[in-house]
């Protein structure tokens, strides 16, 4: 829901520091690094050391940004944005995983959650799929037919990035009220898959 704003907030830093990283070494190790930050975010997870955890999710978004950025700053390529997506869905999967396996009470919400990120990451990827066809179709058409289509390519929520980040990030502040952070974005999760297949129902042939 806050994607835009909190992505044009961040450009100007971390173009200047992309500039800088871009001399030493490449997006995708960038995107490697970032991912390796979130893996250990998550064992410390496991272990309940959740204030060195929050430091590495920090560490993992702050790469995650960067990577983005330097790429464009270069030439971007498909594999640095394949990597970079499905990085982020493994770490956003085993976030919740790690909370589940590390108490038996945090367990069903965990196993709740990893069906919610299946919902979003499906309505999210089927939606930009489509979009990419029907580009390739209305390609030759009016502005206004081309910019209806491309109004929906990244199938816009209430669950996004922001919300996921903000959800982690208290979880690990206040990782006894887990249960409770987790209903309230499991409400925003269920609400945005049902957005988003009504969306797609409704404008897709």
């Amino acid at each position: 829901m806050f994607d835009r704003q909190i992505q044009d907030f961040l450009q100007k830093p971390l173009i200047k520091i992309g500039e800088q990283l871009i001399k030493f070494i490449t997006p995708n190790q960038v995107t490697l690094v970032g991912f390796s930050m979130g893996i250990i975010s998550t064992i410390l997870i496991f272990f309940e050391i959740y204030n060195l955890a929050l430091v590495f999710l920090i560490l993992n978004r702050i790469c995650d940004g960067l990577d983005g950025v330097m790429a464009r700053l270069t030439r971007p390529t498909k594999k640095g944005a394949y990597l970079d997506i499905v990085f982020d869905f493994i770490f956003y999967s085993l976030f919740v995983l790690a909370f589940g396996l590390s108490n038996e009470k945090y367990l069903i919400y965990s196993m709740i959650l990893l069906f919610c990120y299946v919902g979003t990451a499906t309505t999210f990827l089927a939606n930009s799929l489509l979009i990419n066809i029907q580009n390739k179709i209305f390609q030759n058409e009016t502005k206004e037919q081309h910019k209806l289509i491309k109004g929906f390519k990244y199938a816009y929520g209430i669950a996004e990035g922001t919300e996921t980040i903000i959800f982690m990030i208290l979880s690990l502040i206040f990782p006894k009220y887990f249960i409770f952070i987790s209903l309230i974005f499991i409400a925003l999760c269920i609400f945005t898959i049902f957005a988003r297949i009504y969306v797609c129902y409704k404008y897709y042939d």
